[in-house]
């Protein structure tokens, strides 16, 4: 068989997406033998069911991961974030987590974060571009939120677990019109940068994906298959997907991994630790770590 050859796709089909990160689990699950997972989806729904805010993440390893919070304009200042969180948490704790973590950035909602207990851990300088600040923040022990109950307005916080694609995309795309409006970068728009490792037979059987956002590149996913571990691909794709955020402006790079991954392979393409959470999951660390392009 000859070797695979490594190709870029900003959108490739849906099966190759799902490939990498289905891999990606498995070995987490082979590794940690946890199997739970849960997807959090909690929404702002008006009197015409419109969709006006949400929280996204989802329950693993005991944790619960908070990716996405926002609410729109027209209902902020009223309690609803702090209600979305609380929803969330509560669902979280049901399911057993211990803590729970999440990122923000300095033009978003760290002060409200903290007033709800969580804690920075880790940051980033300069993300995503001057004079901007990344924050990465934990609670442990996760003990939920007391929000009160009397809300006297039309909005209503309802649970969607199996929220349709549009849903998901009208929360992200809040909070990227959000940080467009508040940092100015409307010329570094946010971009897809993925990159397979393909044989000719058209199998995918690695990848590296990630995007690029102002000077940061975010591999979110690295995958080899078993049979081709050890001959250099994970190098090759990370090579590949960092040379593109260097063509695209990017001057830095950050990831992160658990102790049962792929660390030293990271700190030796030159990856240095920036922020720990110990027992993520039970009995393990997951390290965040960060490049110089």
């Amino acid at each position: 068989m000859s070797a695979p050859s490594i190709i870029g796709e900003s959108d490739p089909p849906k099966a190759w997406i799902e490939t990498i990160q289905r891999s990606l689990r498995n070995y987490n699950t082979a590794a940690t033998g946890i199997v739970e997972y849960y997807p959090v989806v909690f929404l702002i729904k008006d009197a015409s069911n419109s969709v006006s805010g949400g929280v996204l993440g989802n329950i693993s390893r005991g944790w619960l991961h908070v990716r996405s919070l926002w609410v729109d304009k027209m209902w902020r200042g009223r309690g609803y974030a702090t209600h979305l969180m609380a929803a969330a948490e509560r669902y979280a704790i049901a399911k057993g987590c211990i803590a729970a973590f999440l990122q923000t950035a300095s033009y978003e909602a760290r002060p409200l974060y903290e007033k709800l207990g969580y804690r920075v851990f880790a940051e980033l300088d300069d993300h995503p571009s001057k004079g901007h600040r990344r924050h990465f923040l934990a609670k442990q022990p996760l003990l939920g939120i007391d929000d009160g109950s009397d809300r006297r307005d039309r909005a209503d916080i309802v649970m969607q677990p199996y929220a349709s694609g549009d849903v998901m995309a009208t929360v992200n795309r809040g909070i990227q019109t959000h940080a467009n409006a508040a940092i100015g970068l409307p010329e570094q728009m946010w971009f897809a940068a993925n990159f397979f490792l393909r044989s000719e037979d058209g199998e995918i059987l690695g990848g590296a994906l990630g995007d690029t956002w102002g000077l940061w590149l975010h591999v979110s996913d690295l995958w080899v298959d078993p049979a081709l571990r050890g001959k250099g691909y994970a190098t090759k794709l990370m090579n590949a997907i960092e040379q593109l955020a260097i063509q695209r402006g990017c001057t830095n790079s950050y990831l992160d991994t658990f102790s049962f991954q792929a660390r030293p392979l990271y700190e030796k393409l030159g990856y240095k630790v920036f922020g720990t959470l110990e027992n993520h999951p039970k009995g393990h660390s997951h390290y965040f770590l960060k490049k110089s392009l």
